[in-house]
């Protein structure tokens, strides 16, 4: 009987303090790079009317490419981008919701809720391909 006893409370005890661990690895916080950072204040301080103003504050390559295939829109460099997308932006009046972004290697991800002028609402998702100097040269709007 001793020895079941003392079986069990070795199990209870390293079973505890496997979850313990578990808790540790859990509540670290997520650590962005500079640019995932940029990114992250960018769409937490979104407004339409400033589009393009807030996002020039994002360091980008000079070609960078964005494209959007579910809105037919695609552009390449920095005029492109301001006339082309942020022109939709703002004739839609687009509101950004940061859900959620996650950076994997050289790639940040962010997790949207959409929301038009004409209350049309849903969901989005960005994705954004750094180069060797921590700048976006790629942007995928799905």
């Amino acid at each position: 009987m001793k020895k079941l006893i003392l079986a069990l409370l070795i199990f209870s005890l390293i079973s505890c303090k496997e979850k313990d661990c578990c808790k540790v690895q859990k509540e670290e916080t997520k650590t962005l790079s500079a640019t995932a950072e940029a990114i992250k204040q960018y769409k937490l301080n979104f407004e339409w009317e400033k589009g393009y103003e807030m996002w020039s504050k994002v360091p980008c390559a000079v070609d960078y490419h964005m494209v959007a295939p579910n809105l037919n829109l695609e552009a390449t460099g920095a005029k492109e981008i301001e006339d082309i997308i942020f022109g939709f932006v703002s004739e839609t009046e687009l509101k950004q919701e940061l859900v959620d972004i996650v950076e994997l290697g050289n790639y940040v991800t962010c997790f949207l809720k959409l929301t038009t002028k004409t209350g049309e609402t849903f969901d989005g998702v960005e994705v954004f391909l750094l180069n060797e100097k921590q700048e976006v040269s790629k942007i995928w709007a799905l």
